[in-house]
């Protein structure tokens, strides 16, 4: 009688296959290992992907809330208020983001940092600045197959806009307009934008008008103000925070 040949490792009883002995176990392990190698290999493929199309400065590709310096109360609460907009929008939670404030305070270090966080979850997030922004719109009109209309809504498209310097190059008034024709489009298909700015508060509300401003806490807005010196000169902070809350708006205004 020929002796039961078992596996080395889960003890169990080999079967034959042509002459040849396996372990079901091993060869289901195996395959399962496969499998999860699969997975693993194509989200790493579509999160790298979403990285390159996001185009985030390079100065700030290993920019996150762990290497944010906090020097100030106002930056420690700016950085809470932006870990918390990039919880809140990796759970589906949709509501826009402006921080403004001085240059040098590191508004784009803060919204790189969020970029990162919703990019790791394959979201599909986008950096630009508004002047940038502009020039690809317009420039729309001289390539073939391409126009205004579908420019916008290749900006429409993303899950989330972080649109930079806002108010520095753009006050051209046909540039502004084509700006404000991609909020306006984002607040119609329910879509998170952020917006930054060295303007003022008052500033930016002016610059936007009436109608886009309400439009963009209508869904709910976390207000970032940055009025700390220029880090970058290693500054002294110059104020304190406040916050101010309602049921549309949740305005967090550091300063």
């Amino acid at each position: 009688m020929n002796a039961i040949e078992l596996c080395s490792i889960h003890k169990i009883k080999m079967d034959s296959y042509r002459g040849k002995s396996f372990c079901k176990q091993c060869s289901l392990e195996s395959l399962d290992r496969g499998q999860k190698e699969h997975h693993h290999n194509v989200n790493t493929m579509v999160r790298d992907k979403h990285f390159a199309g996001a185009k985030l400065p390079p100065r700030h590709n290993d920019s996150g809330f762990g290497n944010y310096q906090v020097l100030n109360n106002g930056q420690q609460n700016a950085k809470a208020q932006c870990a918390a907009f990039a919880k809140d929008f990796i759970g589906d939670v949709v509501r826009n983001l402006i921080m403004v404030g001085r240059t040098g305070t590191g508004k784009t270090h803060l919204a790189c940092a969020i970029a990162r966080n919703v990019l790791d979850k394959c979201k599909y997030a986008r950096y630009i600045t508004s002047e940038d922004m502009a020039n690809e719109i317009a420039k729309a009109w001289t390539i073939a197959d391409d126009n205004e209309a579908n420019a916008i809504q290749r900006f429409t498209d993303y899950d989330l806009l972080i649109l930079d310097e806002y108010g520095l190059h753009d006050r051209h008034e046909n540039r502004l307009l084509l700006i404000h024709k991609v909020l306006y489009s984002r607040y119609d298909e329910g879509k998170a934008t952020m917006l930054i700015s060295n303007l003022t508060l008052d500033e930016l509300q002016k610059d936007l008008g009436d109608r886009l401003w309400s439009r963009f806490q209508h869904d709910g807005l976390t207000l970032v103000e940055c009025n700390w010196a220029d880090q970058r000169n290693q500054g002294d902070e110059l104020s304190n925070n406040s916050i101010l809350m309602n049921s549309n708006i949740h305005i967090n205004r550091v300063q």
